[in-house]
């Protein structure tokens, strides 16, 4: 699992890898069969909101706005959009504003501990400010500490328990730290407060493919294409669930739907492509491969898997140039790949 990497309030990105068991039924000619077959990832939605508007609070707390990162009719938001849309929609309310306004400008900018401090000053300015202590919260959720994190969550929901921010926020920090019961729990809150918020129903999924419940995840996937039909990531992830039920063709579907939307989506192309070599199509697979490596070229786990396409259609040359460069890239097993099918 990545670990978070974006600035504090306007930028998340949380990779969800489920593992997969692919093992090929059928029997086939003695080669190798790549390991990294068996790896499909499960990919949760960048976003950078925290609130319904319907089911923002009045009075003297924030109004924070919930932005589907896929939009009816639309593709995915571009970043720099999500960021301003979520800033301009940011509504401070009530006592000791300007310092959560501030502190959210400072942790913007990487200042997570000065963030922290005007969050802190916000509070005894107000102590039942629910916003105050989600935002600290999510700070120190970057920060790492997860204790003080979970403690701030957690009262920002005792004070105000309606707002699906909290909950979808502690949610993600729950599947981070792979506490899928919680993270399940926060996720339906999320959605009981924010029925139509698709990124929480696609992060619902996710939690219950990792707890090995698929088909209750291809439910909630589908749930998601229903309210949101240009969902990419959704089709995607009900193409890995499928997958864990050894259900390719129907994956291979998922996958290519979600190109369909997304043309660029590189993970999509090296996870049709595991697929496409399961059903032993592996021309496809192999040509799914290279529009993935044409796309991130530095990607080890790509070259190393179209090796393996290459090999079973006795293209042993090529096989072996792209063990090499997986090698290059880093990757430990293709150094075996080498040395067992070409010297």
């Amino acid at each position: 699992m990545k670990h978070l990497k974006s600035s504090f309030f306007f930028s998340l990105l949380f990779a969800v890898v489920i593992m997969v068991s692919c093992k090929n039924d059928q029997k086939a000619p003695v080669t190798a069969q790549p390991d990294s077959v068996n790896n499909l990832q499960a990919v949760v939605p960048s976003t950078d909101t925290t609130a319904n508007a319907s089911a923002a609070a009045q009075g003297d707390f924030d109004q924070i706005p919930l932005v589907d990162n896929y939009a009816q009719g639309k593709k995915q938001l571009p970043e720099a959009d999500r960021k301003a849309k979520m800033f301009e929609q940011i509504k401070f309310r009530g006592k000791g504003a300007e310092e959560r306004k501030l502190g959210i400008q400072m942790a913007s900018k990487g200042d997570l501990n000065g963030a922290i401090e005007q969050f802190s000053k916000s509070i005894e300015i107000f102590q039942r400010n629910p916003d105050a202590y989600f935002y600290r919260g999510k700070a120190k959720w970057e920060l790492k500490d997860y204790k003080g994190a979970d403690e701030d969550f957690t009262q920002s929901i005792r004070i105000r328990p309606m707002q699906a921010a909290y909950y979808y926020y502690r949610g993600q920090m729950y599947l981070e730290l792979q506490r899928y019961s919680e993270a399940l729990s926060d996720f339906s809150a999320t959605i009981e407060r924010a029925p139509n918020y698709t990124d929480a129903i696609n992060y619902k999924g996710v939690v219950l493919a990792k707890l090995g419940k698929h088909q209750e995840a291809i439910a909630a996937y589908d749930e998601a294409i229903a309210k949101v039909p240009t969902h990419a990531l959704a089709y995607y992830n009900k193409g890995t669930s499928l997958a864990s039920l050894k259900k390719f063709n129907e994956a291979d579907d998922m996958f290519t739907r979600s190109l369909n939307l997304d043309p660029d989506y590189t993970q999509a192309y090296v996870n049709r492509g595991n697929c496409r070599f399961m059903l032993e199509r592996f021309i496809d697979a192999t040509d799914d491969y290279t529009r993935a490596v044409t796309r991130q070229p530095g990607n080890a786990e790509t070259y190393y898997n179209r090796a393996f396409a290459y090999q079973r259609t006795g293209k042993k040359t090529e096989a072996c140039d792209d063990w090499k460069k997986a090698v290059e890239l880093g990757h430990r097993n293709a150094v075996n790949m080498l040395e067992k099918y070409c010297k």
